[in-house]
C-alpha cells in the first residue's frame, strides 16, 4: 500500500491537532530540530490553518500560525505566497516536500515533512475509515459499532448545537431584517415550517409579503386572515364556482387595496402532497391559529413543557375545508386538525431553533431545557435517519437532528477526523 494513497490534509490535522507528532525527534527538511511547545488552535475558516503556534526551531522560540498541505508546491498552487494572511506562517507541515515555499517578503519558510514520522500502522487506520466506497451509507458503516453509545450521545449532543448554531446566524439575519421583531421573524419561520419541504420557500414569501401590523390587524377575524393569506399566495380565481371562494376573494380585494399589499409570484405546488398537506388547508390552519394566538412566540417563550407547546398549535382550518382540499371539489366530511405528527416538526423545526436564537441573542447559554424538549419528542423519520438507526442507536428528535446535521457536514464529505467518532475509530485502530 501506498503511504500516501487516499491521504487528504484533514489526516495531518489530525496529526498535529492530537498530539501524534508531539514527543518525536522532529527534524525541518533543512535538519533543523522542532520542538512543539504549543500546538496553536485550530482554525475552521480562511487562512492558516492553525493559529498561534509556539515551536522551537533549531535554537530559536518562534511564535506564529501553521500551515498544512499535502505538497508543499499547494502553497503556491493555493496563492499563499501572495496573501497577507499568511505572512506569519511559522512552519509549513506536509506529506510530501516537492518544493521550497517563500512568504510575500521572499523569506523561506520552514518545512516539516511528516510522513517520515507516521508509522504504518497509523496510516493503516486512516486508509480502513475509506476503504468500502461501494453502496454504503457512511464510509465507517461496517466499525461504528465499535464506539460505545455513551461517546456517541456526547457527539450527537455536539452535532445538535452545531445545528442550531448555524440556524441562530440565519435567523438572526432575518431579525435584523424585520427591524428586531421577534414575532415577525418567527411569523416568517412558522410559514416555512407549514409549507413543508415541497411549499417552504413560498410559504416564507407569503409571510413577508404581509408586514406583522396588518397580520395582527387581520388577526383579529380569521376569515379576513385566511383571505388575505390565500389572496397573497395566489389561490383565489375569479372562475372559482364555491360561494366561500367568491366570498374570500372579495375580501382579499378589499384588504389588498386597502393594505397595499403584493402577491407573492412564487406558485404553490400540489403534486404528490397527500391531500391533507395541500397549501390551501395549511393556509387555513395558520390562520385560525394566528386568529387564536396573535402573539404566539411570546406565549411559546413562557414555557419549556412539550403538552403546554402542543396546545398552542391545537389549531383546525375553518368549516369549508372540512369537505374540501381545494375549491369547488367536494370530498368527504372530516375536520383538517394539526395533527400531533406535524406539530412535532413544528416545534422541533422553527420554536427549537427560535427559541435557542432568541436566548442566545439575550445573552444567555442555558440550552438545557430546550435539550431535553428534544429529548422528549419522538425521532424524525426519513431515509438518512433511518440509516444510522441501522448502525447505532438514534433515540429521540435530539439525536434524529444530530443525524441530519452528521450526514452533509462530515460523512458525505469525507470529514472523518473531524467527526468524534472518526477519531476515537483511529485511536482503537479502526
Amino acid at each position: 500500500m501506498s503511504r500516501q494513497a487516499s491521504m487528504q490534509e484533514d489526516f495531518i490535522h489530525y496529526l498535529w491537532k492530537f498530539k501524534k507528532l508531539s514527543g518525536l525527534a522532529l527534524h525541518t527538511t533543512t535538519g533543523d530540530p522542532i520542538v512543539i511547545k504549543s500546538l496553536g488552535s485550530h482554525n475552521f475558516h480562511s487562512g492558516p490553518d492553525f493559529f498561534n503556534s509556539r515551536l522551537l526551531i533549531g535554537n530559536q522560540l518562534w511564535a506564529g500560525n501553521v500551515e498544512m498541505h499535502i505538497k508543499a508546491s499547494d502553497w503556491y498552487k493555493h496563492g499563499h505566497d501572495d496573501d497577507p494572511a499568511y505572512d506569519n506562517v511559522i512552519l509549513h507541515v506536509v506529506w510530501k516536500h516537492d518544493a521550497e515555499i517563500s512568504r510575500r517578503d521572499e523569506v523561506n519558510i520552514p518545512v516539516l515533512e511528516v510522513s517520515r514520522y507516521v508509522p504504518d500502522e497509523l496510516i493503516i487506520s486512516y486508509t480502513k475509515l475509506f476503504a468500502y466506497k461501494n453502496n454504503q451509507f457512511i464510509n465507517c458503516e461496517k466499525s461504528i459499532g465499535r464506539v460505545d453509545q455513551f461517546h456517541v450521545d456526547q457527539w450527537l449532543d455536539k452535532l445538535f448545537i452545531q445545528r442550531l448554531e448555524q440556524r441562530y446566524h440565519k435567523i438572526i439575519k432575518s431579525l435584523e431584517m424585520n427591524n428586531g421583531d421577534w414575532e415577525s421573524t418567527f411569523f416568517q419561520l412558522l410559514c416555512r415550517s407549514f409549507g413543508t419541504k415541497v411549499n417552504a420557500d413560498a410559504f416564507e414569501q407569503l409571510a413577508t409579503s404581509i408586514p406583522q401590523s396588518t397580520l395582527r390587524k387581520l388577526a383579529t377575524d380569521a376569515f379576513s386572515l385566511e383571505a388575505v393569506m390565500l389572496g397573497q399566495a395566489g389561490l383565489l380565481d375569479k372562475d372559482h364556482q364555491d360561494n366561500y371562494a367568491g366570498e374570500l376573494l372579495r375580501e382579499y380585494a378589499f384588504a389588498k387595496a386597502k393594505h397595499q399589499l403584493q402577491p407573492i409570484h412564487t406558485p404553490l405546488k400540489f403534486f404528490r402532497l397527500r391531500p391533507a398537506n395541500y397549501p390551501t388547508v395549511r393556509i387555513s390552519q395558520l390562520a385560525q391559529l394566528y386568529h387564536r394566538n396573535p402573539l404566539l412566540f411570546g406565549e411559546l417563550l413562557l414555557t419549556n413543557d412539550l403538552g403546554q407547546m402542543r396546545s398552542l398549535f391545537k389549531a383546525r382550518a375553518s368549516k369549508y375545508w372540512d369537505t374540501h382540499h381545494v375549491f369547488d371539489k367536494e370530498t368527504t366530511s372530516r375536520e383538517k386538525l394539526l395533527t400531533e405528527i406535524l406539530i412535532n416538526l413544528i416545534i422541533i423545526n422553527c420554536v427549537i431553533p427560535a427559541k435557542f436564537a432568541f436566548i442566545k441573542y439575550q445573552g444567555n447559554n442555558d440550552f438545557e431545557p430546550l435539550l431535553e424538549l428534544m429529548r422528549q419528542l419522538p425521532r424524525e423519520k426519513n431515509t438518512i435517519v433511518t440509516g444510522y438507526n441501522k448502525l447505532i442507536t438514534v433515540n429521540d428528535a435530539l439525536q434524529s437532528q444530530a443525524v441530519l446535521q452528521l450526514k452533509p457536514n462530515y460523512c458525505d464529505v469525507n470529514k472523518c477526523l473531524s467527526c468524534d467518532i472518526g477519531v476515537r475509530l483511529m485511536t482503537a485502530g479502526s
